[in-house]
C-alpha cells in the first residue's frame, strides 16, 4: 500500500540558495514509485516578491508576505505559480495519482511568507486552506515557476512556456509612508524603520518573476531504479537528469526593470512647501521611441520579454502625500521638511521619499526619453518641469533611481544610480 509523505521538497532562493532542515514522516530507502513523495514548499522561502505596508503586487523585500485580513485578495495574496513538464519539455509531467493532476499548480504560504502548500482553492484564510499535493515518480520533470500566480493562464505547450504581461499605463501612488533612509525626529536624523523601506508604486501594479533556474531545473522522487535513493539530508542536485531528487532551489529573478525618482527642492525653488504630484514618463519627439508599453510576453524559461501589442509608451503615476525636502544652506533650520547637507550622511538621496514605476526592460539615448515632473505650491497652479533622461540601458531585475533637483526654472538630474532589486535581508529566525 501506497504511504504518502511529505519530504520537505522545495526550497525558494533569490539569486542564491539557502539551507534548512527539514522535517520527514519517514526516510525511504527502496527504489521505484512504492511511496509518494510530495514537491513541496518548506518555510525557508526567499523570493524577493510580495507585498509590505501599502504596496501590494510590487517587491519589497525578499518573502512573500501580505496582511493576513487580505488572504483572500488575489492583488495582495496571489501565491507563486509552476509548471512541471517531462525530462525534455516536450510534454507535461505526469504526477503520481492521489493529488495534483495537472500541470499548473499553485503553491500559497502563510502571511509571514511561510509553510508552503500546493492548493487548488482558498480557504477562508491561510489555516483553514486545503492542501492538495503533487506527487512525484521516478520519471524525471522539469519546473518553471513565475510569480504573481493567474489562475485563468492557459499555458496550452510545453515547448512554448511564456505568459502575457502588461504594464499599466496610469494610476495613483499613495505615498504617505516615509521610505526615504533617514527622517527627522526629535531634533535628529534617524534611520527610517526597516518595515517603511518599502517600494512606493501603483497598487494594482504587477512585478513579474520568473524561474532562473541558476541550479537546474529538474526533479523526481529521488528514486530512480539503480540509483542511490535521495535522502532527506542531502542537497539538492537538480543539473542531474538521472536522480536529482525532489528538493528544488527557485531563484526567482525579475523580469522587468524598476525606474524610482526621489524629487527635492535644491533651496531655490520655494520657501514653503512644495507637493510632487505627477511624474510622466515619454519618448521624445523625433528620438527612437525606445520605450514602450502595452502587453507583452514573458518567457519562463530565462524571463525574455518579447512583444505582443506594444506601443509607444507614455506612462503616468499621480502622487498623493509627497512634499519635497527642502536644502537649506549651513546654519539653517532643519526639520520635517528641510535638511542640511552633511555629506553622505545626511543629503537628498539619503531624506527623500522614492516613488517607483514597472517598465518594460530598455535601451535608450541621450534624446530619447524624457520624464515630466509636476509640482504644486499651495493652492497655485500646478507646474511641470520636463528633464531629459541621459542614455541607459533598463535591464531586468534592476531598480534605476533617479534623483532630481527642482530649481525656479529646472528640474535637473543630480544622480543616477543602479540598485539590484534585492533588499530587506532578514535576521535567521530559529524554530
Amino acid at each position: 500500500m501506497k504511504k504518502s509523505m511529505t519530504m520537505g521538497a522545495l526550497f525558494i532562493a533569490l539569486l542564491t540558495a539557502t539551507s534548512c532542515s527539514e522535517t520527514e514522516t519517514e526516510i525511504v530507502d527502496g527504489t521505484g514509485d512504492d511511496d509518494l513523495v510530495t514537491l513541496g514548499i518548506t518555510p525557508n522561502l526567499k523570493v524577493d516578491a510580495g507585498s509590505k505596508a501599502s504596496t501590494k503586487s510590487v517587491v519589497s523585500g525578499d518573502l512573500i508576505t501580505y496582511n493576513a485580513a487580505d488572504y483572500g485578495q488575489a492583488d495582495i495574496a496571489p501565491g507563486l505559480g509552476i509548471v512541471i513538464t517531462d525530462k525534455n519539455a516536450t510534454d507535461w509531467y505526469q504526477p503520481d495519482a492521489g493529488g495534483y493532476t495537472g500541470h499548473h499548480v499553485w503553491y500559497m504560504g502563510d502571511a509571514r511568507g511561510a509553510n508552503w502548500i500546493s492548493i487548488q482553492t482558498k480557504g477562508v484564510d491561510f489555516e483553514t486552506t486545503r492542501e492538495v499535493p503533487y506527487f512525484l515518480t521516478k520519471n524525471i520533470g522539469q519546473v518553471y515557476a513565475y510569480y504573481p500566480y493567474d489562475p485563468t493562464l492557459n499555458i496550452a505547450s510545453a515547448t512554448d512556456l511564456k505568459i502575457p504581461v502588461t504594464i499599466l499605463a496610469s494610476g495613483n501612488i499613495d505615498a504617505s509612508t516615509n521610505n526615504a533612509k533617514k527622517y527627522w525626529n526629535g531634533g535628529v536624523w534617524t534611520s527610517t524603520p526597516r518595515t517603511n523601506l518599502i517600494n512606493l508604486s501603483l497598487s494594482t501594479e504587477k512585478d513579474y518573476l520568473y524561474f532562473g533556474a541558476d541550479g537546474g531545473r529538474y526533479v523526481n522522487n529521488g528514486r530512480t531504479v539503480g540509483q542511490q535513493p535521495v535522502k532527506p539530508e542531502d542537497e539538492p542536485d537538480n543539473t542531474n537528469d538521472v536522480n536529482p531528487g525532489y528538493k528544488i532551489n527557485l531563484d526567482m529573478k525579475h523580469a522587468m526593470a524598476m525606474v524610482t525618482f526621489r524629487v527635492y527642492d535644491g533651496g531655490k525653488l520655494s520657501d514653503n512647501d512644495v507637493n510632487f504630484t505627477k511624474f510622466r514618463i515619454k519618448n521624445m519627439t523625433g528620438g527612437s521611441d525606445p520605450f514602450k508599453m502595452g502587453t507583452a510576453y514573458m518567457s519562463l524559461v530565462d524571463g525574455t520579454i518579447t512583444p505582443n501589442a506594444l506601443v509607444n509608451g507614455d506612462i503616468s503615476r499621480t502622487i498623493d502625500n509627497y512634499i519635497l525636502m527642502r536644502q537649506v544652506e549651513t546654519g539653517g533650520t532643519e526639520g520635517q521638511y528641510s535638511f542640511v547637507t552633511n555629506g553622505t550622511t545626511v543629503n537628498a538621496k539619503v531624506v527623500s521619499k522614492a516613488v517607483s514605476n514597472i517598465v518594460y526592460p530598455t535601451t535608450f539615448g541621450d534624446n530619447d526619453i524624457e520624464v515630466i515632473v509636476t509640482l504644486k505650491e499651495g493652492v497655485d497652479a500646478a507646474v511641470d518641469y520636463p528633464v531629459v533622461l541621459p542614455a541607459n540601458s533598463w535591464d531586468a531585475n534592476n531598480n534605476y533611481i533617479y534623483t532630481l533637483s527642482a530649481g525656479r526654472n529646472k528640474l535637473t538630474v543630480m544622480d543616477v544610480t543602479v540598485e539590484a532589486w534585492i533588499d530587506n535581508e532578514e535576521d535567521e529566525i530559529p524554530l
